[in-house]
Order: C-alpha cells, then sequence, then structure tokens
C-alpha cells in the first residue's frame, strides 16, 4: 500500500485487476456532503491513474488516537482481567500483530518492552494541544442541541431519504423509506447524548461527537454507543 502526506490523504493497493483507492478522510457525522468526498477521491485518483468506470465505493471508520498508536494494554476503565487493542489509525494488520505478542505477555505476567508505547491511559504531552483542539471540536458538536431541524415536516423527507426534525422541545430522526412510510427514533445518541445526522450515502444515523453509528432504523452499528436510538413520539406533520 502506498499514501501521500496530504490533509485529508489518499492511499492506493492493488487487489487482482482493481485499483484500491482511499482516503478523504472526515470525521464522523460531520461531513453534510459525503457524496463530494468520492467525487473528490476519483477526481484524485484520475489524474494519475489510467482507470476506467468505478465498480465500488464505500467508507468505514478508522479509529484514530491523538498520536498515531493503537491503544493496547489492560482496560482503562480498570475492569478485571480485561484487555483492549483499538485506535488502528488504519495500521490494522500491523498493530494486530503487536496486539496478540503484548497482550498474551500482559495476561501471561511476562515483560514486554511495548508496554508503556501502547498504554491505553497514556496521555503524550506533544499531542496535548491536538488532545484540547479534538475535546473543543466534540464539545461544539452539543449545540445542535439548540439548532433547527433539517427539515420542518416529514413531508419535506424524499422516499429513501432522512432527516432529523422538531418535535415540541424534541429532535427526531425520522427515516422515510421508499413507500413513503416513515420510522422514527430519538435523535439523542445513547452514548452521551449528542445529536445524530443522516447520511446519504450509507443510510445511517451518524454521530458527530464519538463516531457512534446507526442503521436508517435507529439500531446501533458502532460503537461507542451499546444500544439503539430510543423510540420516540410521532413527529410533527403539517397538515
Amino acid at each position: 500500500m502506498y499514501w501521500d502526506t496530504l490533509d485529508p490523504y489518499h492511499y492506493v493497493r492493488l487487489h487482482k485487476n482493481l485499483l484500491i483507492v482511499g482516503g478523504e478522510d472526515h470525521k464522523t457525522g460531520q461531513e453534510a456532503n459525503p457524496s463530494k468526498r468520492f467525487r473528490q477521491l476519483e477526481r484524485w485518483a484520475r489524474k494519475r491513474f489510467p482507470i476506467g468506470d468505478v465498480k465500488f465505493r464505500w467508507s468505514g471508520q478508522v479509529m484514530e488516537t491523538i498520536d498515531g498508536l493503537a491503544f493496547i494494554g489492560k482496560d482503562p476503565g480498570g475492569l478485571e482481567n480485561v484487555y483492549i487493542a483499538t485506535g488502528d489509525s488504519g495500521m490494522g494488520m500491523t498493530h494486530g500483530t503487536i496486539a496478540g505478542i503484548l497482550l498474551s505477555d500482559l495476561i501471561g505476567g511476562r515483560e514486554n518492552a511495548w508496554a508503556r508505547i501502547y498504554e491505553p491511559t497514556r496521555k503524550p504531552m506533544r499531542t496535548l494541544k491536538d488532545y484540547v483542539t479534538e475535546n473543543i471540536n466534540m464539545a461544539a458538536q452539543y449545540a445542535k442541541w439548540v439548532t433547527a431541524a433539517d427539515v420542518n415536516s416529514v413531508e419535506e423527507i424524499p422516499a429513501g431519504g432522512g432527516a432529523v426534525i422538531r418535535n415540541g422541545i424534541h429532535k427526531v430522526a425520522v427515516y422515510r423509506d421508499q413507500s413513503a412510510e416513515t420510522h422514527e427514533r430519538s435523535a439523542i445518541c445513547p452514548h452521551l447524548g449528542c445529536i445524530v445526522g443522516w447520511n446519504s450515502i450509507e443510510k445511517t444515523w451518524d454521530c458527530p461527537c464519538h463516531g457512534s453509528r446507526f442503521d436508517k432504523y435507529g439500531k446501533v452499528l458502532n460503537g461507542p454507543a451499546a444500544t439503539d436510538l430510543e423510540p420516540t413520539q410521532p413527529a410533527r406533520r403539517v397538515a
């Protein structure tokens, strides 16, 4: 695999007769027009490779730590006999191998020189500015509690689409299926209370605070949320 050093970055690798091109990363739930990312990625690729039609496109989450190294070690929550390996930052093959070695040593009570490097509770001073910036970004997402809804009524949501609307003081995540039937859940992420947003490409509800994702019906797909979006009262409709 090869990648550049742009921000957002790009990478390429081969799979049989396909060229896989990735990148144009953005924070989960913080891109209002996700299809734009695919267009930018395709434009970048066509400038550099003699490619034909795009066969597939998809997106996925990359768990990033503040310093780019995985969290591998004892659960920082203090649970007995629980170990974690996460935050691969796109280097899952490498970190997976390291985790297999490191965690087996920790469980077996053996010394491992990498234990301190990958310690999940570490807070490297050189990344303090980035840590503060990321937390400010996360806190800013709670402003969506008081912002306007995406649309004024469910009738404005196209078939096969979703939007957050207001029902009094509450925000409701509404998916309208192809038969125009609505499926409504609370727009509040059950993890730490952020307001989710509709991902028009993946047809999911995404949390802009900590990256939890839910399917169009509100079923949890990705943590840190561990439960579905809550049921709610039917959303407001116009006459």
